[in-house]
């Protein structure tokens, strides 16, 4: 009877060393998992932040672009506004206006003995905005447009430098 107390003793005691041993390794796997994945979304997190800041950058560069092209705009739009004012021909009234262009950053552009008032400005290194606007003459906004001195034909982004693909891939940092 002694004898079999004791086995029955011993296999007692060899089970629980197993079940020991099998849980110590779910929990390492389990917290190995759980680094790595913190991990992840640590560079994750980190790169959507730098995201975030190089769009809220380049949001403000076109912004303060878009502001500046609105003054030119309003410069532009008092030196018409001028020539209207103090000229009827529109000999005299296009070239009072190409005159007075040359004080600001905008430039004539003659199409059809008509003019076109054409200005860029800049939003970073390889973009700018470029307005182009539409002067009829005094005749015109007598008849056609009262109080308004041009149409606006175009107000969009221009791209400056080419643009080169990224095809490496940065495997080790």
């Amino acid at each position: 009877f002694m004898i079999e107390v004791r086995r029955s003793f011993m296999k007692k005691k060899n089970l629980p060393v197993t079940n020991i041993g099998t849980v110590s390794l779910m929990m390492m796997f389990i917290v190995l998992c759980m680094v790595t994945f913190a991990a992840l979304s640590l560079t994750s997190a980190s790169h959507d932040a730098r995201l975030g800041q190089k769009l809220a950058d380049r949001q403000t560069e076109f912004y303060h672009a878009s502001n500046q092209a609105e003054e030119l705009l309003a410069k532009v739009d008092d030196i018409i506004a001028s020539a209207y004012k103090t000229t009827t021909d529109k000999t005299a009234y296009y070239r009072t206006i190409n005159k007075d262009l040359l004080l600001c950053s905008a430039e004539a552009v003659w199409t059809d003995q008509e003019l076109d008032v054409m200005f860029q400005v800049p939003v970073n290194d390889f973009q700018t905005i470029q307005v182009l606007l539409d002067v009829p003459s005094p005749q015109q906004i007598k008849s056609e447009q009262p109080g308004s001195f041009y149409k606006i034909l175009s107000w969009k982004i221009l791209y400056t430098k080419a643009w080169k693909s990224d095809d490496t891939i940065q495997l080790i940092q």
